[in-house]
């Protein structure tokens, strides 16, 4: 994920603002991967997809960006539950 990201940024897709939000994000469903909390990490990427839905209405997501980010989320979210 941080790896789409940060492509999707440098090409544009993704405004920086979103970038640092979406980031942040990730940081904190990493630490409950680590621990192996399978609820912790599904609840949390379900509001990462909440957090995609308003970047990418508020025009800072493109909508290929967007498309592979939830694609992405959805995978995590189906493995963590």
């Amino acid at each position: 994920m941080h790896n789409l990201i940060e492509t999707y940024s440098e090409s544009g897709d993704i405004h920086n603002d979103a970038k640092r939000k979406l980031e942040m994000h990730l940081i904190a469903v990493e630490r409950f991967e680590e621990r192996k909390d399978a609820p912790k990490v599904a609840k949390h990427m379900e509001s990462f997809q909440l957090l995609l839905d308003q970047q990418s209405q508020a025009g800072k997501i493109s909508p290929l960006a967007y498309e592979d980010l939830s694609a992405e989320t959805t995978d995590m979210i189906y493995q963590w539950k």
